[in-house]
């Protein structure tokens, strides 16, 4: 039986392996044009909701292609997932600096959205809510000051962990500007008159969509809309 599970587990999986090997190779051999369809095939298959190294590599190929556009939507849906990933800081301050438009610095709200995975949060939550229930427990049993003090603790933690999940969950759909120009109007439609220029890139929040429009806000100053065919969601 267990040999049976075994053969059936490498059927399912082994199909995969040599596809994976193929982009490491290409990867590594700076082949990055060859390497973005394997790996957008890749994220397809997992429905849009990849992991970070996979979205980092989208970014990397297409920073190397000089579409900033692309690169900086996947470098961003890489840094919502690991935060930590020295190689894209590094690579997404490049690409900040680069921009034809700099962008304003992040608040300290905005910074902390992404302190931390999203999974890593949720384990938080779920470990010190527990470990702050279990200390009450045992300082109603019989009160000791370090079971109080330890309970306070894992509750503080557990309250902060919770407000960074439902922060990062609840921040605005982000988007890029892929054109190199793109023109931010003052209203859905082309007879209204052009407000200001944002570039390949630049990052936008989505406030609504009507149509082919989206009302963004741009810069971190200026509400305004623009073409969606001009926008790519970060995943």
């Amino acid at each position: 039986m267990k040999l049976l599970l075994l053969l059936i587990w490498l059927l399912m999986w082994a199909p995969g392996w040599p596809e994976k090997a193929n982009v490491d190779q290409l990867l590594q051999q700076k082949r990055w044009s060859e390497a973005v369809p394997l790996l957008e095939e890749q994220d397809q298959v997992q429905s849009h909701n990849a992991g970070s190294r996979l979205y980092y590599n989208l970014g990397l190929c297409y920073q190397h292609l000089n579409d900033l556009g692309r690169a900086r939507a996947y470098y961003q849906a890489s840094l919502r997932r690991n935060p930590w990933n020295s190689g894209l800081q590094s690579n997404l301050a490049l690409l900040k600096a680069g921009l034809t438009e700099p962008e304003p610095e992040e608040s300290w709200t905005q910074t902390a959205t992404h302190c931390a995975p999203p999974a890593l949060l949720a384990t938080g939550m779920l470990v010190f809510s527990w470990a702050a229930c279990g200390l009450a427990w045992m300082y109603r049993q019989r009160p000791r000051e370090r079971w109080l003090w330890g309970g306070l603790g894992c509750f503080a933690l557990a309250a902060l962990s919770t407000t960074l999940w439902f922060a990062a969950r609840l921040q605005p759909v982000q988007a890029v500007v892929l054109p190199e120009t793109a023109f931010l109007m003052n209203g859905p439609g082309g007879e209204f008159t052009q407000s200001l220029n944002v570039h390949a890139g630049n990052l936008v929040e989505v406030v609504r969509e009507q149509g082919d429009w989206a009302e963004v806000e741009a810069l971190g100053k200026l509400r305004a809309w623009i073409r969606r065919d001009e926008l790519m969601m970060v995943p």
